[in-house]
């Protein structure tokens, strides 16, 4: 079957693409691999590529996995199945279906991998793949370049965190999902088809990528910072008292500073699911 790897250049595990690569050779034959090096290219590189092959594999982090899912032509059938070999900083996808965050060990479990058809979120002029950071959880990787991320690997959101929450801002936030409506000041709203957010901090654990919904994670300006802070540390995760929504489509009315999948971008003021928007290898 025709196949292709779009590979990011500037990933921090880019020596490990060949071990990934060959990896696959048994299932998969040959991978031509189709540098990334400069925003947009994975985009335009997965337009491209889409008629071509019948397997299009991922190398990067979330950042690019979001330009493919932008690039592909979704929804509809016929496109390529997708296969990501993680290799970024979050790598928050991969998770959320069950992949190791390790580009060699992802190849392992890809030899075994079946089709699972996986939801997008419409965000108007975008999609998004793993979910919507806004507010607090943006800051948190706004106050670290790109240089640093590469550089700290996961621990960049930790620092990141660290740094944003030592006096964190607010914003007036209304988030509406299926007639349910939540409303006031607000330290973050998560907008998730995934639940693992940050790398490996499981922000909305219960949401599932294909099952046709959205969940919602509102973090109200009254949370103590202190027990948010406390249950990240320990459990990865946050105190299940927060509200948390779920629906196929939500309104979100807020002036955060906003990331999808971890790029910036402006705050969507709606979401809607794309159901089984394209096909991806997940661990069985």
């Amino acid at each position: 079957m025709p196949s292709a790897c779009i590979a990011h250049v500037g990933s921090a595990a880019w020596e490990r693409l060949p071990d990934a690569l060959g990896l696959l050779r048994s299932r998969f034959g040959r991978v031509p691999v189709y540098p990334a090096g400069d925003p947009g290219d994975a985009e335009t590189l997965a337009a491209e590529l889409a008629p071509q092959v019948d397997v299009l594999v991922v190398f990067g982090g979330d950042g690019t996995v979001h330009e493919v899912a932008n690039g592909l032509p979704i929804p509809g059938a016929g496109g390529p199945l997708v296969a990501l070999l993680p290799a970024g900083t979050g790598n928050d996808l991969a998770r959320a279906i069950g992949m190791p965050p390790d580009p060699v060990a992802a190849a392992a479990e890809l030899a075994g991998a079946r089709p699972r058809p996986l939801d997008l979120l419409d965000c108007g002029p975008r999609r998004a793949a793993n979910g919507i950071n806004a507010g607090f959880a943006a800051a948190a990787t706004d106050v670290l370049s790109r240089r640093v991320k590469k550089a700290l690997g996961p621990a960049a959101y930790l620092v990141g965190g660290l740094w944003a929450g030592i006096n964190p801002p607010t914003w007036p936030a209304r988030v509406e999902v299926d007639g349910r409506v939540v409303e006031g000041e607000a330290l973050a709203v998560v907008v998730g088809n995934g639940g693992s957010f940050g790398g490996g901090r499981w922000l909305i654990p219960d949401a599932d990528v294909g099952d046709g919904l959205l969940d919602v994670l509102v973090v109200p300006a009254a949370a103590s910072k202190a027990a948010l802070a406390r249950h990240l540390a320990r459990d990865r995760r946050l105190p299940g008292d927060l509200p948390r929504l779920r629906g196929p489509e939500a309104t979100v009315v807020t002036a955060m500073p906003c990331r999808l999948d971890g790029e910036p971008a402006s705050t969507p003021g709606s979401v809607a699911v794309i159901p089984a928007a394209w096909q991806v290898l997940a661990p069985a």
